[in-house]
């Protein structure tokens, strides 16, 4: 918050919605008065002490005569080593000097990337522009942008009327001040009811508009008012991406997302490229918008990923908010939910579940399983989403029906303590290292705080909390090879090293093939991709309330997966935030995946995998 501006003053800031507007083309900014500068401290004084007087007599005193003085005038003993005492630091001084000159001109490369290797954080160099953030596209999500302040000196002010009427005839149409408000900053007064010694007129005004006012106030000898160099902060896209590229606010603190991640780099003046592309992130937004709307849910988000690399093609929060207008945000809005808000998975998570056990040999693809429609484990009573007649279930099955009970006799026969070290393998519990501000880690309760009822809600995805972005992280493991990545926004100039395997190929190629079972003859089908195979599940997890730790009859509506099947390129996730007229994954979010999915095949030029699906032949 700015601090109080000088007492007396009628001109107040608007909020900063104002001056970001004003650079968009909308609103009217009015006045603010920025608080009187204070004089300066009076410098230390030098304070005399006295000498203390000799308490013996007849002693030497330290003073010698000169030959050849005949007034006996007294020199201290050593004054000649003194001088060339005097005389060697003056030369180390100059040698230091000229050497830190040197530095200072010729070095200076050479020792900030020193720097850079050792940690040391090396300090934006004053009046460097801040960097811009650009997407993969191109685009300019954040950038700084010259502009000039308008200050005024009120007791040198001879005529605040008509000076403040000159102002106007600029400052109104380029940042929207009215004569009145100008009189007012123009007329400031200090706390003793004197004219201010610094007033504030305007701010984010316009290099062409601060011209003017030179121009003017030089021609007429108009005294006490002068221009300021600044900058401003603005965000061309909006609202788009406005989590994920963080804002600046008015005294140069960075708020969250990129701008506060990588605010080293773009204090320093260094533009910062990302791997978002606007045209899906705009996609992804617009999808969230509507399953939003469509199924009055509290909100939505959504991330997109290459499957390979952990690159980040979109990530976006339902609802969002202009960047320009950050301060009219709720601190809700504000947050990257993506990273910031862990949930329980639900059955999204049964997929991490069957691909342990069968990394580990406890089960086969081959495996059968007696399943009723409810299991008893310790004190509880768990029940499949659906009543059914007792059946003979496969792995497969078990992942394309979403079966609870299933999935709990697979966990069951590989044992709680290796699918416990399992699921900390895949990344959870710990932060995925993405390279933006605020990631939560989750929560995976250590195995010796296991109760006897863990082995039956962690498989099916409760009793544990992961983020979104740890969760596609996790199924791009599935649906690469099996090997971990790091997620980033933040293009980097070489391939990164491929992350440590917690599943075999074979694995992955059959937990693939399962969750492909989902979308073609399962809960997913409305996930289906003309011309391509898709793979993925849905979930559908009840919220917890935070006060009681107990379950409510709100839910988490999701659907993760990737796309082609056969050979992926995109994980993606939508998952929805307590939908109102259905709490099913396959409705509230899997269409919507199709919508985004599909729209980046296309894109990118993704080949089609399964022509057949292109032309109707199978459903």
């Amino acid at each position: 918050m700015r601090e109080n501006r000088e007492e007396g003053s009628r001109g107040r800031a608007r909020r900063a919605k104002d001056r970001r507007a004003r650079r968009a083309g909308v609103g009217t900014p009015k006045n603010s008065l920025r608080r009187s500068r204070k004089g300066r401290e009076a410098g230390p004084r030098v304070v005399p002490i006295a000498g203390r007087r000799s308490t013996r007599s007849n002693r030497n005193t330290g003073y010698r005569k000169f030959e050849g003085d005949p007034v006996g005038n007294k020199t201290p003993i050593g004054y000649g080593r003194l001088r060339v005492v005097a005389a060697v630091f003056v030369v180390i001084g100059l040698l230091l000097g000229a050497r830190a000159v040197h530095i200072g001109l010729v070095d200076d490369e050479r020792y900030g990337a020193f720097a850079s290797e050792v940690g040391i954080e090396q300090l934006a160099s004053p009046g460097v522009p801040r960097g811009s953030i650009l997407s993969a596209d191109g685009r300019e999500l954040a950038k700084t942008l010259e502009a000039a302040r308008i200050v005024a000196t009120p007791y040198l002010i001879e005529d605040p009327a008509s000076t403040a009427k000159l102002l106007a005839d600029v400052l109104g149409p380029a940042v929207g001040l009215t004569e009145k408000e100008i009189l007012a900053s123009l007329s400031a007064t200090s706390p003793t009811g004197e004219p201010a010694g610094y007033s504030e007129v305007a701010a984010d005004v316009p290099p062409e508009a601060a011209r003017k006012i030179e121009e003017k106030v030089a021609e007429l000898g108009v005294g006490g008012v002068e221009t300021e160099p600044d900058t401003v902060r603005v965000y061309p896209e909006g609202a788009l991406a406005s989590q994920l590229t963080g804002h600046q606010g008015d005294f140069g603190e960075a708020f969250g997302g990129v701008e506060s991640g990588q605010d080293q780099r773009l204090a320093s003046g260094e533009d910062v490229n990302l791997t978002i592309d606007t045209a899906v992130q705009q996609e992804l937004e617009d999808a969230l918008e509507a399953t939003v709307e469509k199924h009055e849910a509290k909100s939505a988000i959504g991330l997109m990923m290459r499957v390979e690399d952990g690159s980040i093609v979109a990530l976006a929060n339902s609802p969002g908010f202009d960047n320009n207008e950050f301060g009219e945000a709720s601190p809700e809005a504000q947050r990257n939910r993506v990273l910031t808000d862990p949930y329980e998975p639900g059955s999204t998570f049964k997929a991490f579940t069957v691909a342990s056990a069968l990394e580990a040999g406890a089960v086969s693809t081959r495996s059968t399983f007696v399943v009723p429609d409810s299991i008893a484990v310790a004190d509880r009573i768990i029940h499949d989403s659906r009543p059914h007649e007792t059946k003979v279930m496969e792995p497969a099955d078990v992942i394309r029906e979403s079966s609870n009970v299933g999935a709990i006799q697979i966990a069951q026969a590989l044992g709680g303590q290796r699918l416990h070290d399992a699921i900390l393998r895949f990344g959870f519990g710990e932060p995925t290292g993405v390279d933006l501000w605020g990631e939560d880690p989750g929560i995976v309760p250590a195995y010796e705080d296991w109760s006897g009822s863990s082995i039956g809600n962690i498989p099916i995805g409760q009793g544990l909390t992961v983020t979104p972005l740890q969760l596609v992280a996790g199924y791009a493991a599935l649906a690469n090879g099996g090997q971990r990545v790091t997620p980033h926004v933040v293009e980097r100039g070489a391939p990164a090293p491929k992350g440590p395997r917690v599943i075999s190929e074979e694995t992955s190629d059959i937990v693939g093939t399962m969750l492909q079972g989902v979308v073609e003859d399962g809960s997913g089908h409305l996930a289906q991709i003309p011309g391509y195979t898709v793979a993925g599940k849905t979930g559908t997890s009840q919220k917890v309330d935070p006060e009681t730790g107990a379950y409510t009859t709100e839910y988490v509506s999701s659907f993760v997966g990737f796309a082609p099947a056969t050979d992926p390129e995109f994980v993606m996730l939508i998952a929805v935030d307590e939908p109102q007229t259905t709490y099913w994954g396959e409705l509230a979010a899997a269409p919507y995946f199709q919508d985004v999915m599909s729209f980046a095949l296309g894109y990118y030029n993704v080949p089609p995998d399964d022509p057949a699906s292109q032309s109707g032949e199978t459903g």
